[in-house]
């Protein structure tokens, strides 16, 4: 007998009656105690072609089978990762196409964001299934969503970006890689619109990818690049100091760079007493950590000993050059 229909669920089942049903299945994966029976069920679990049966019905569910949907859908990856059973959850989401771009549409739809958003990250649990997604263009997709209208639209789409990137980082940094132009496009607008929430989070996590080790071809392509140093540098010129010290540690690293690109060079160059006085500012603002304050001298000093761009590509600007750190910028405030 199957999972469905011990939980007492047929074909013929009321969709009004799926929340019963759904507590029936989901108290059948709890009971499964050891690994072979927890690979038994969730096998059975994917024959009956469950998970996308439910996110085909999801809009028209009521809301506590959305949230047993959510639920159930979380557990079968969850468990599915932890029972050897990683293969056939990946084989089953892959063969069924129309799964991860129903979460993706459903991230944009009123009734049913919160839950596909959720769903959504929960496949970040695979990293195979995050390369599907991302080549599907998830990023993309979210980026856009980031500025819906909405809020928690909006939150739900950063969260489920932000969970893609960082979840497994070698897969997202490669994509990255190959697709850079058509990725930061995108995502530099989001550092660039006229939206405080969206900066104050959009900054912080660029910052988190660029200077994690995982990312270091990205982040040598993007400090290479003068008008995205053009962008952190207007920023650090916004109204709001938590979005000044989130743009510095971009333009921290841009300018600690010992082999600057001629543009680059050209434009700290050219600005650089300007810079000064803004970092300077910056630093006699109020409280901060100790780490950011030290770079922010560092960031001057090096400024102060910049000479005019070489003719040639690269040359070390200073055998003092920082060795670039991450640190947590205050909690949001305007």
């Amino acid at each position: 007998m199957s999972v469905l229909a011990t939980a007492g669920w047929g074909e013929e089942t009321p969709r009004h009656d799926v929340h019963t049903s759904l507590q029936g299945v989901l108290r059948w994966l709890d009971s499964a105690a050891d690994e072979s029976r927890v690979r038994q069920v969730l096998i059975q679990l994917l024959r009956d072609d469950l998970p996308a049966r439910l996110i085909d019905w999801l809009s028209e569910l009521e809301f506590e089978a959305k949230k047993d949907v959510t639920r159930l859908f979380g557990a079968i990856l969850k468990l599915g990762s932890s029972s050897d059973s990683e293969r056939q959850i990946f084989e089953y989401i892959r063969n069924h196409n129309r799964i991860l771009e129903e979460l993706l549409d459903g991230c944009g739809d009123p009734e049913v964001f919160l839950y596909c958003a959720q769903m959504l990250r929960s496949c970040a649990l695979y990293p195979n299934l995050v390369k599907l997604l991302l080549d599907k263009g998830a990023t993309s997709i979210l980026m856009d969503l980031v500025r819906h209208e909405n809020f928690d639209i909006s939150s739900q789409a950063f969260a489920s970006l932000r969970e893609l990137l960082l979840t497994h980082k070698a897969v997202s940094s490669s994509y990255i890689e190959h697709h850079f132009k058509a990725f930061f496009e995108r995502y530099n607008v989001l550092l660039q619109v006229e939206d405080y929430v969206t900066q104050r989070q959009a900054l912080p996590l660029l910052a988190e990818m660029l200077l994690d080790r995982s990312f270091m071809r990205v982040m040598s392509s993007y400090i290479a690049r003068a008008q995205y140093l053009q962008i952190h540098m207007n920023l650090l010129t916004d109204k709001s100091r938590c979005i000044r010290l989130a743009a510095f540690q971009l333009v921290k690293v841009f300018a600690a760079n010992p082999y600057k690109t001629r543009p680059v060079h050209h434009i700290l160059y050219k600005n650089k007493d300007r810079l000064q006085r803004v970092l300077m500012v910056l630093n006699d603002g109020g409280r901060m950590p100790e780490s950011a304050a030290s770079d922010i001298e560092t960031v001057i000093s090096l400024l102060q000993v910049l000479g005019s761009p070489p003719r040639e590509r690269t040359l070390r600007t200073s055998s003092s050059a920082m060795k670039v750190r991450a640190y947590a910028v205050s909690p949001p405030m305007r």
